[in-house]
């Protein structure tokens, strides 16, 4: 079943409509959701309620000071797992209407809102563009938002390999306040769980930027690697991947050669340094091994190094 009808499913269901998930297939999108938004909460499951914030401000209050919240925003992952039975889901917020999906351009800053499609990020420069237009399909990149690919376990959280690379700040909410920091900041407080909400992302306009992956030919198949190169206004370069260590990982020692004036060539051979390698469905850590520095010299080239 295609994900946007998953999520017409929890529409429906959100509005009262009892439904297998297979019946929701003939049900006009129209009708599903205005009879969702026709409801601020109402019953998603016998045990559980989804809440519907007109606000980040609601927003905030619905997952923070709810026990055991879940966020909803675009559900390419969370709707299919909900209706699978693998993920219980106690009070889910659905951020549709929270109106968090802005993107700005303010001092040689990109501010990006959490709900904002991958649709839209598609038209910012590189590396975030390229890397949002390489994630599923249309319909995936209509629905899924940047935030949830932030928060999104690996193989799926493809957009934490360029924002590293940026040095982007995320602003977050949780029963405590409002916290800002940088991709492994957010990680090392937890990361992802109940209670938290990712509010937006900010980073620099970098001078000029690079994204390369590594991934099949079938648009619903996942990245199996992907670097990120951005050189900033002061000239500097920094490069990140995915898929290259179990998350998202700097690749320092490349940085550090090209600082130094070092070529190319020495700067991928250098990015193993950085790397952990692993195995998986996608690819074997030899196999990642072997093609880093090839990616890394191809992100390069492609920045102009």
């Amino acid at each position: 079943m295609g994900v946007g009808r998953l999520l017409r499913w929890c529409l429906l269901h959100a509005a009262g409509v009892n439904l297998n998930p297979r019946t929701a297939l003939t049900v006009p999108v129209g009708l599903s959701r205005a009879g969702a938004e026709h409801h601020q909460e109402v019953a998603m499951t016998s045990t559980a309620a989804v809440s519907m914030p007109s606000s980040e401000a609601e927003a905030v209050a619905a997952v923070t000071e709810q026990p055991f919240a879940t966020v909803l925003a675009g559900g390419t992952l969370l709707v299919p797992q909900h209706t699978l039975g693998q993920v219980a889901v106690e009070r889910a917020v659905w951020l549709g209407r929270a109106e968090m999906d802005g993107i700005s351009r303010s001092n040689g800053r990109m501010t990006v809102g959490a709900a904002a499609p991958l649709a839209a990020c598609t038209r910012l420069d590189a590396p975030i563009g390229p890397c949002a237009a390489n994630i599923g399909d249309n319909e995936v990149k209509a629905q899924a938002t940047i935030g949830g690919n932030i928060c999104s376990p690996a193989p799926y959280g493809d957009l934490r390999g360029p924002l590293l690379a940026l040095g982007a700040i995320l602003r977050w909410a949780d029963p405590d306040g409002t916290h800002t920091g940088g991709i492994a900041d957010f990680a090392a407080s937890g990361g992802a769980r109940p209670g938290v909400l990712i509010l937006d992302v900010a980073f620099a306009v970098p001078e000029a930027g690079s994204f390369v992956a590594l991934r099949r030919h079938h648009t619903q198949s996942l990245t199996a690697m992907s670097v990120s190169a951005v050189r900033g206004a002061n000239g500097a370069v920094t490069i990140a991947a995915t898929g290259a260590a179990p998350d998202a990982c700097r690749l320092y020692a490349a940085e550090a050669v090209l600082a130094d004036g070092g070529s190319i060539a020495d700067a991928a051979a250098a990015s193993a340094s950085d790397a952990d390698p692993y195995d998986d469905v996608l690819a074997s850590a030899a196999y990642r091994s072997r093609v880093l520095p090839v990616y890394v010299g191809r992100a390069l080239e492609q920045l102009g190094e």
